[in-house]
This record gives structure tokens, C-alpha cells and sequence, in this order.
């Protein structure tokens, strides 16, 4: 197993991609009982630091559900019904710069028997869901084209042009949360209104949730004013059951 630390969490590496943190419920499952897992991508930062900057609840990734977990301050739906995987970027402003297969080989490394005897939990491996933010979001819709995933929430979505006819069809009918604030000043609001219109366009089923707020909903200020959606949707129940009912 991984190092342990904070909060439940381990400290897990594939060599090949990613270290990360990894998070399992306490209580010893069923055997038969998989639990469901959210990968969570991480925005930009300085990322310099090792792995645990992700748990830091003061730290460049604070709010995200790593920290939460760490301080004991994560909604009870994730905490007792959800896996956790954090890979991180270190050395990299954020995943943006890194090869979406590298990510995708990561989340097959973590559900295999490898990433389990690396620490990685025991998960089902058709209940695997993306939470990104910010630079995170803007990847985690690209991977949700794979159809690797059972469902995404995507906040602070940064891509500002339009998503191409055939990756929006590959988007058809996956389940997509996204959160967005209209006075963020770093991702303009209008990157997930276009994001939403292209996937309610191609979808035929009723599986997009859009949280679009007024105004920020953590009182972040100055220059980064909007953009701490990411925090707003890790801390929101809703996420978890939302997730769960998939």
C-alpha cells in the first residue's frame, strides 16, 4: 500500500503517469460491494510541491475534494459512499499540458490489480466519474469523450471556443454537471453556457445539470473573483447523490 496520511488518504504512483492521493471509506466493504470512484483533476498551479500540496487546506488546491477529505470538512456522501483518486501534475501548471492518454492510462492503472497493490482502492470499474476544475474541467471534458466515464461534473470550464460536431457525439447522453459563476474573471461564464448548449443540443436524454450563479459563491475577490466554483461543487451533498443515482 501507499504512504498514509491525513484524513484517510494514501499517497499512491504509477511510474508510468501520475502520483496521487487516494481516498477509500473506513469500514471494510462487502466483498462483493466495489465502490464507485471519482477521479479528480486539479487546476493550475505552481505545483512544486509533492503530492500532499493537493491536501492542504491553505494550500494552491484548497476546497477540492482532496483538502476536504483531509480536514475532515467532506460532505458525508463522498466520505462514506465514494473512492477517491487526485492524480497530480507535479512540475506542470496543470494537466492541460499533459497527454489526455497519459491521464486515461493512469485512471486504467488505478482500477487494475496493480493500482490496487499500489494502495489504489477497490473500485467498480464501470462506476468511474471525472470531477475537474478549471484547467481540470476544460481536460476533463475532453477525456469524457472517451466514454471512460460514467458521468462528469466540470467547474470552471475554460475552453472558450465550440466543441467540434463529433466530440459533441461522443458526449451524447453522458452525464455532465457543470458549475460556473458569470463574474468569474479568469474562464468567462460564456465557456460552459457554450459547453451546455452543444451537449443539451446533441443529447437525447435529459442528463445535464447546469449551476450557473450570479455572482461567486465563496468570496473570492480581486483576480480571482468567479472562479472558485470548483470548491462550491465539491462541498455541495447534491454532487454525491446526483453522482450515486447514475
Amino acid at each position: 500500500g501507499g504512504k498514509a496520511g491525513l484524513g484517510g488518504l494514501v499517497e499512491v504512483t504509477d511510474p508510468a503517469t501520475y502520483s496521487a492521493l487516494a481516498y477509500a471509506p473506513p469500514g471494510v466493504p462487502p466483498p462483493d460491494a466495489k465502490l464507485p470512484l471519482i477521479i479528480v483533476l486539479h487546476g493550475a498551479a505552481k505545483n512544486e510541491l509533492d503530492v500532499w500540496n493537493l491536501a492542504n487546506p491553505q494550500g494552491e488546491h484548497a476546497g477540492l475534494a482532496p483538502s476536504l477529505l483531509a480536514a475532515g470538512t467532506a460532505p458525508a456522501g463522498l466520505r462514506e459512499g465514494f473512492a477517491m483518486v487526485a492524480p497530480y501534475a507535479k512540475g506542470k501548471r496543470s494537466f492541460y499540458e499533459e497527454p489526455r492518454s497519459k491521464v486515461l492510462q493512469f485512471v486504467e492503472w488505478v482500477c487494475s490489480d496493480a493500482g490496487r497493490a499500489a494502495g489504489c482502492p477497490d473500485v467498480d470499474p464501470s462506476r468511474v466519474f471525472l470531477f475537474g476544475f478549471s484547467d481540470g474541467a476544460t481536460v476533463g471534458v475532453e477525456l469524457l469523450t472517451s466514454k471512460r466515464f460514467a458521468g462528469g461534473v466540470i467547474a470552471a470550464y475554460g475552453f472558450t471556443g465550440t466543441l467540434p460536431p463529433k466530440a459533441l457525439q461522443r458526449l451524447r447522453d453522458v452525464p455532465v454537471w457543470v458549475f460556473h459563476s458569470a463574474d468569474d474573471v479568469i474562464f468567462p461564464v460564456s465557456c460552459a453556457d457554450k459547453l451546455v448548449a452543444g451537449l443539451r443540443g446533441v443529447n437525447s436524454k435529459d442528463v445535464v445539470r447546469y449551476s450557473r450563479f450570479d455572482k461567486d459563491q465563496e468570496g473570492f475577490t480581486g483576480d480571482v473573483r468567479g472562479h472558485s466554483t470548483g470548491i462550491t461543487a465539491s462541498k455541495d451533498p447534491e454532487v454525491y447523490k446526483w453522482l450515486l443515482s447514475l
